[in-house]
Order: structure tokens, then C-alpha cells, then sequence
């Protein structure tokens, strides 16, 4: 697996490695995540393989612009918005109902999607180049997620080192399919 400083010089080499559809690891402000973009079926295929997951447990999809929630959101109910608002960029995922053209593959046949625009400026600026990343923890399931690049065991086409993760823990899972929040992962 090739390795990287996670920098502005190599922001181009993960370009280049998710436009060839392939899997990159990378750090956020909560843990370390693996991932490929969201058209890439064979990657997201490889994502379960890589990462040993039961085909049930869905991927999140990471965005760089709160406006890219439609594009995968059935509908974006006003708790949503304000939950948008005040806690993004940053580690909170939110669940909502699904659009029909959002792939199975990621979604684990459920009919819901799991967004999040992280609160880590070079990994936004490389989802605003390259487009949504279908992902998840860099780690094999049901193993602890890696904060820190030489914690990482799984394998991927690239590595980005971004030394240690700020928050060190993974993000809030809040449900908004309805008024009512439901917290999934606190």
C-alpha cells in the first residue's frame, strides 16, 4: 500500500487514485476512514471485503457542501436544517430517507443514507474536487477504529497520513426521518 502525507503536494494523488476507482484511507477529525466515490460499485464491493463487513451494515456518504444533501436525501425536514446548520462541518452523521437512485450497495438495502460533511479542511477541499465518498472507519469490523495512521491494519491503494485525529472517537449518529430525532450512535 502506497503512503502519503496527508498535504496540499499529494491532494492530487488521491485525485488521482479515487478518479482510477480506487480505495484510499484518510483522516478526518474523529477517526481514520476508508473509501472510494460513491459511483464506484466495484470499489464499494471492495470496501466489504477489505473491511470483512456483513453486507447489512450500511457505508456513510462524506460531502463538502450542505447543498449535496439532495442529491441523496429524500427530504430535509427543518430539524434536519438546523442540526446542518450548527453542527457542520463536523462529527455528526445524519440519517435520512433515501433517494431511489441512491445505491443499495451503500445504503445496505435500507431505505435510509447516512451524511456527514467532516470538519477537516484537506479532506473537504479533496470531496469539493472529486465528489462524494461512500465510507467508513479504517478498520476491520468489529476492531477498534485507528486514530492515528500506524494504527491502521487494513489495506487500501493509498494512505494518507494526517497523524493523529483531533477528536479520537467516532462521529454521533442522529436519525432525521422525522421531527423527532433518533439518536443511532451517541
Amino acid at each position: 500500500m502506497k503512503k502519503l502525507d496527508f498535504n496540499e503536494q499529494n491532494l492530487q494523488e488521491a485525485v488521482h487514485v479515487l478518479k482510477n476507482n480506487g480505495i484510499i484511507i484518510f483522516p478526518t477529525e474523529t477517526v481514520y476512514g476508508i473509501g472510494c466515490l460513491v459511483s464506484n460499485v466495484d470499489g464499494i464491493k471492495r470496501l466489504f471485503e477489505i473491511k470483512n463487513r456483513p453486507a447489512d451494515k450500511p457505508f456513510q456518504i462524506l460531502i463538502s457542501d450542505i447543498k449535496q444533501v439532495a442529491q441523496f436525501a429524500k427530504e430535509i425536514n427543518q430539524t434536519a436544517k438546523d442540526l446542518m446548520t450548527k453542527n457542520w462541518p463536523g462529527p455528526l452523521t445524519l440519517v435520512f430517507k433515501k433517494k431511489p437512485e441512491v445505491s443499495n450497495l451503500i445504503t445496505a438495502n435500507k431505505d435510509t443514507v447516512g451524511l456527514r460533511m467532516p470538519d477537516h479542511p484537506l479532506l473537504l477541499k479533496l470531496i469539493k474536487q472529486i465528489g462524494p465518498i461512500a465510507a467508513s472507519s479504517a478498520n476491520s469490523c468489529g476492531e477498534p477504529a485507528p486514530i492515528d495512521a500506524s494504527q491502521v491494519k487494513i489495506e487500501a491503494d493509498l494512505l494518507l497520513d494526517g497523524g493523529k485525529c483531533k477528536l479520537k472517537r467516532a462521529s454521533k449518529v442522529v436519525e432525521v426521518t422525522e421531527e423527532n430525532l433518533m439518536v443511532i450512535r451517541n
